[in-house]
């Protein structure tokens, strides 16, 4: 006879909520799972100097950077526009690197600055910069200047105000029109009236082509070392580039012993080659065997609990790229040689395999079992009848209740409702295969009422004598 036990697994499920700016969750591409990263860089171990123009609220490097009750991801574009800012203009000297607590310009990044604006409570409880003036005090080298509207709407008047605005020496941080709370840094106006911005959200450069209603009014004016028109624009959308898109696999979550599952990912690799112009891959499922791409799995450990961070990258002689997505492993706790029993589903199949496969049999709603090995998330199930594989989320864990004889169920009576569970044992009994039972083994004992070392119809009789004498 097999036994069942009781036991619940809960799954955990962060959520992301938006604070003062633009919310992960109104980029398109995040919301169905996607990252889209371009760098310019030549190798791997890239400067600062060659990625702060791209730098990006979402990226894992510093998105859960706490801001006040919120953090980067969620309420980090005005933060991060600084931190381009602060490059862009060559700001960061000896005071700034003591106040930030880094020792090299190249240690510097938005998780940097919102570090150091937490050092002096310089953010709300929302996650919104409490003060204008806070970045001097960490950065002296910046000079608040105003916070200020437009005076116009229309592109050619705000692209010659801000022209205007920056043959003064202001760098300006503006906000865009798109229905959220989201700031971008003006890096210039290019020949053609175009305005060039680095956004915290996106990887387009083009103001217009991102945001197409433009600005909202509000910006920004803050002075640093060098001028706007001293940096240039640093275009980087005429440099060469390579981008990747990614979208993670269907599964992410897995149990200890579950292999890693790529199935329904995607990957797209794109770039401007400075010979022959723009190219486009097909979308293809991440395969840890392409040639075209490599997949660094980091320290994923599926026999070790905790979260891992996949990576793809792609390199060409001009330009490396990479995306992340995170997995998690978590620990099942699976008891071997312990009772389970189905509790909330009416029925559930048991697989020839752990991966599944052809279906052994059914087990239904009460049914008690004895789960002797597990392997991810599935435990097995052997008898003399049958052996196969269940999922064990499914079931629960027998509770270890004292029971007196007769008290089968454990409420410290003997009554008619044991009575009740006993003769749906012996109804069962006879149908179900050997190692599938409706009783635990501690409740089989206190079914036995007349203790002759079997539960049968003897024991129906003893319980009418107990109960109605």
């Amino acid at each position: 006879m097999q036994h069942r036990s009781k036991r619940r697994v809960f799954s955990i499920i962060t959520a992301f909520t938006a604070a003062l700016c633009f919310s992960v969750q109104a980029v398109p591409t995040a919301e169905k799972g996607s990252f889209s990263i371009t760098a310019n860089a030549a190798d791997k171990q890239t400067s600062i100097y060659d990625e702060y123009l791209s730098w990006s609220q979402l990226d894992t490097r510093w998105s859960s950077t706490p801001m006040g009750g919120s953090n980067i991801r969620s309420s980090g574009c005005l933060l991060t526009s600084l931190a381009i800012m602060a490059v862009h203009s060559d700001s960061i000297d000896e005071t700034a690197m003591k106040n930030l607590k880094i020792s090299d310009i190249e240690e510097f990044n938005p998780g940097k600055l919102a570090e150091a604006y937490t050092s002096v409570n310089g953010f709300t409880s929302g996650g919104a910069i409490a003060s204008w003036g806070t970045i001097h005090q960490l950065i002296p080298q910046i000079e608040w200047g105003a916070d200020k509207y437009f005076k116009s709407t229309d592109k050619k008047s705000v692209a010659a105000e801000l022209n205007g605005l920056m043959d003064e020496g202001w760098h300006i941080i503006a906000r865009v029109n798109n229905g959220y709370f989201h700031w971008v840094y003006i890096r210039g106006v290019d020949e053609n009236g175009d305005i060039i911005m680095s956004d915290a959200a996106k990887d387009e450069e083009d103001l217009y082509t991102a945001y197409p209603n433009g600005l909202q009014g509000e910006y920004w004016m803050i002075k640093g070392k060098k001028a706007p028109k001293e940096c240039g624009t640093n275009d980087s959308k005429f440099k060469p580039e390579l981008t990747i898109e990614l979208t993670q696999p269907a599964k992410t979550e897995y149990y200890t012993g579950e292999q890693l599952d790529l199935s329904g990912s995607s990957v797209t690799i794109s770039g401007v080659d400075p010979e022959n112009g723009e190219w486009h891959n097909e979308t293809e499922e991440i395969r840890l065997d392409s040639a075209e791409y490599s997949v660094d799995l980091g320290d994923f450990d599926s026999e070790t609990p905790g979260v891992y961070t996949i990576t793809v990258n792609a390199e060409k002689e001009y330009a490396f790229a990479s995306a992340s997505f995170e997995v998690t492993v978590s620990e099942l706790d699976i008891e071997d040689s312990e009772e389970y029993f189905l509790k909330d589903q009416e029925t559930l199949p048991v697989y020839e395999s752990p991966e599944e496969g052809k279906v052994v049999l059914e087990l239904n709603k009460g049914n008690v079992v004895v789960i002797s090995e597990h392997m991810g998330s599935f435990g097995l199930i052997s008898s003399d009848s049958f052996t196969g594989w269940a999922d064990v989320r499914m079931l629960e864990r027998v509770e270890d209740i004292p029971r007196n004889t007769g008290d089968i169920n454990g409420d410290g009576k003997v009554d008619k409702y044991d009575l009740a569970l006993l003769n749906i044992y012996i109804q069962q009994d006879s149908l179900l295969p050997n190692g599938v039972s409706t009783l635990s083994a501690a409740e089989l004992e206190a079914a036995d009422v007349n203790c002759d070392g079997a539960v049968n119809i003897d024991d129906v009789i003893e319980y009418l004598s107990i109960i109605y004498g």
